[in-house]
């Protein structure tokens, strides 16, 4: 049962990065047809679009890294868990 909820926490984090992305899509699209007034200077166009992605997409890779980093972590515990069972049950 750990292992059915392990694999669809999995399963939604895969899929909340994927919806992340299309979003951080459409947000740089849109902000191609506007601006933001960044102190004297005003960024639009592909400028804006481009800062808009490439701000998106680096935390988006940051944060899904940790999560994906996460799960690493627990499979390969568990994984090293049930070897020195085995190895173990092996000296017996």
């Amino acid at each position: 049962m750990r292992d059915f909820f392990i694999k669809g926490l999995e399963i939604v984090i895969t899929v909340v990065l994927i919806l992340a992305a299309v979003g951080i899509a459409v947000v740089a699209i849109g902000a191609l047809f506007g601006g933001v007034p960044v102190g004297e200077f005003r960024i639009e166009g592909p400028a804006m679009a481009a800062v808009v992605a490439l701000g998106g997409y680096l935390g988006l890779l940051v944060i899904g890294g940790a999560l994906y980093l996460g799960l690493g972590i627990y499979a390969n515990t568990r994984r090293t868990a049930d070897a020195l069972e085995l190895l173990i049950t092996l000296r017996r």
